[in-house]
């Protein structure tokens, strides 16, 4: 019997698609699971790339922008989710063709015209546009994190949840991607961003500026800062460039403490190891932002944060918090805690043990005290608590004074080696603690992290 072979191949072709589709792809997860965030970010594929283009009207506040985002298939996907608050979407391609989509507060659900296999890279591109505005936290008791409009410029700081308020995502630390910003402002504006400036092209009356960094990145620690800044351009830390970007209005006493970014750099470098990126800075603000925030190679500080502990304290975020990620937000002692003793370790070293002294000294009595809880699993409303900042920094001392120094700056250096680059999590380090160490610590952390209040101490009464 004769059998036509292209037609053979042919069915056979047809046949494994029809069973790709029916029984192999699958709408992806619209969570990644974080328990604090039930909705937030996504699962069935990994973000591997950023690519945003965004225009700026200064004037209106408003943007058109397109994001392509390249990802790669965990599982055969028929569907998959987006991050993306407020702004209005024009259209989405996948893979070059038309997209149908639909939207559900910040879920945004992609149909890709065909199925997309497991391990197959994809490209989605994004067409929005709109005016930007915080998105709703409840870390920060639902004020608006992200986007924000100030009398001299844009802002972007974007913790928790607030990357999504200007450009689509899977908005959580458990899926950090590379980068491009390509961003078109009005003269005589300039564009701060994290990374490496890569191009600046002058159009006239307008400028487009190209930042690009070199290390993947969590989609909250991606930042612009537009204003009429003041630029100050030096050679950082063995030799990396390090740009600040000032506010106009601030003198000279309000940029003072950041003459010292290389100096702090390289200290943090003596206790952490190398420092992990390709450059350094600063965006400056002259306005309430809530804080600083250590946005990945260029810290966004906000007015009354601008003395040498917060800079030591967002730069040593740097290794914990942007090197290495936080599994869940759960986690964020090993983020908050772990910058904070950064922030300590500065003062020891610059103001001397008596300055030192006194400061873990206040922290002992005011945990004591107000019966501060463990730092581990807060809960959403303490995320940025004394829980996690000031009891997670006594943890790392009580640590030292157990472990004694050499131990103690070996457990560190150790943790950014091996975690530099992923997320991690507290039973992670506890056991690196014992494995460097070579104690067993259970009853050591039974008391210190995980213990209602911690004990008492009579050293520093």
């Amino acid at each position: 019997m004769h059998f036509n072979l292209s037609i053979a191949a042919g069915l056979a072709t047809l046949a494994l698609s029809l069973t790709f589709a029916n029984d192999e792809a699958r709408p992806g997860a619209d969570s990644i699971g974080d328990p604090y965030y039930p909705k937030l970010g996504a699962g069935g594929y990994d973000t591997e790339r950023y690519d945003l283009a965004l225009t700026v009207d200064m004037e209106t506040g408003s943007i058109d922008a397109v994001a392509t985002i390249t990802a790669r298939a965990l599982h055969g996907l028929s569907s998959f989710n987006l991050d993306l608050y407020g702004l209005e979407v024009a259209g989405i391609e996948v893979n070059g063709k038309a997209a149908k989509f639909t939207r559900d507060g910040r879920e945004l659900d992609v149909v890709p015209k065909k199925p997309i296999r497991e391990g197959k890279e994809f490209d989605v591109r994004v067409a929005y546009s709109g005016v930007p505005t915080p998105a709703p936290d409840p870390s920060v008791g639902g004020t608006g994190v992200g986007w924000m409009r100030k009398d001299s410029g844009i802002f972007v700081s974007s913790e928790c949840i607030g990357a999504a308020s200007w450009f689509p995502c899977n908005d959580h630390p458990r899926d950090p991607a590379l980068f491009r910003f390509t961003v078109t402002v009005a003269k005589p504006y300039v564009v701060a961003a994290n990374g490496l400036l890569v191009d600046e092209q002058d159009h006239g009356d307008t400028r487009t500026f190209v930042w690009e960094p070199k290390a993947p990145m969590a989609p909250y620690l991606a930042t612009l800062g537009i204003a009429d800044f003041d630029v100050v351009v030096e050679e950082g830390p063995g030799g990396i460039p390090l740009r600040t970007y000032f506010a106009k209005t601030l003198d000279a006493r309000e940029r003072a403490g950041f003459a010292l970014q290389t100096e702090i750099v390289e200290f943090l470098e003596l206790c952490f190891g190398p420092y992990p990126f390709a450059s350094v800075g600063a965006i400056v603000a002259d306005e309430d932002l809530g804080g600083a925030l250590e946005t990945q190679t260029i810290p966004v500080y906000g007015r009354g944060t601008y003395d040498d502990g917060t800079i030591a304290h967002e730069l040593a975020h740097m290794w914990f918090g942007d090197a290495i990620s936080a599994n869940n937000w759960k986690d964020m002692w090993l983020n908050e805690g772990f910058a904070s003793y950064g922030s300590f370790l500065w003062v020891e070293y610059a103001h001397g043990e008596e300055a030192a002294d006194r400061d873990m000294r206040q922290r002992y009595r005011m945990l004591r005290r107000a019966k501060v809880g463990p730092p581990p699993d807060p809960g959403v409303a303490q995320v940025f608590s004394a829980r996690v900042y000031e009891r997670g920094c006594w943890v790392l001392h009580m640590l030292r004074d157990r472990v004694g120094d050499e131990a103690f700056f070996e457990i560190l250096q150790t943790w950014v080696e091996a975690k530099s680059g992923k997320t991690a999590q507290t039973d992670e380090f506890l056991a690196h603690c014992e494995d460097v160490s070579g104690e067993d610590l259970d009853d050591f952390f039974a008391g210190v992290l995980f213990a209602d209040v911690i004990p008492e101490d009579a050293r520093f009464e």
